[in-house]
């Protein structure tokens, strides 16, 4: 006898309320899911399984996509870094490894630009614009 998907969301969202989260007038924009406002003042479906941040205007939505495409650039630069420190641990030429190292040191500073604009009140969440029922 196998739970449904629906039975299983339903008995998801049972556990996080319990456990302190409020049903709330929202929406999931993806799947109609009633949202859930966790203790923690996150929105969450419990459906796609993924917080949602709520916006209010066309303005707030556009400042959240750039924050969060500013999170995927920030990201890349971690992701190069690793690829850089990575050579760096195999080569043995010094001009190589000169070259490696300012490269890192290029997108060590850009990596902390991105986290300054970030952190200057960024939502922690994945961005998704929620309907009001």
């Amino acid at each position: 006898m196998s739970i449904s998907s629906r039975d299983l969301v339903a008995k998801k969202m049972a556990q996080l309320i319990r456990a302190g989260a409020t049903l709330t007038s929202y929406t999931c924009p993806v799947c109609g899911t009633p949202l859930l406002r966790l203790k923690t003042g996150e929105y969450y479906c419990a459906n796609c399984d993924r917080p949602v941040v709520i916006v209010r205007s066309d303005a707030e939505e556009k400042e959240v996509m750039i924050r969060y495409g500013l999170m995927d650039i920030r990201d890349t630069l971690y992701e190069r870094l690793v690829m850089i420190n990575n050579e760096l641990k195999e080569t043995k030429d010094i001009d190589r490894i000169n070259e490696l190292v300012r490269s890192m040191v290029l997108i060590l500073e850009a990596y902390d630009k991105i986290t300054q604009i970030i952190n200057q009140g960024s939502p922690k969440t994945e961005m998704t614009k929620a309907k009001e029922k």
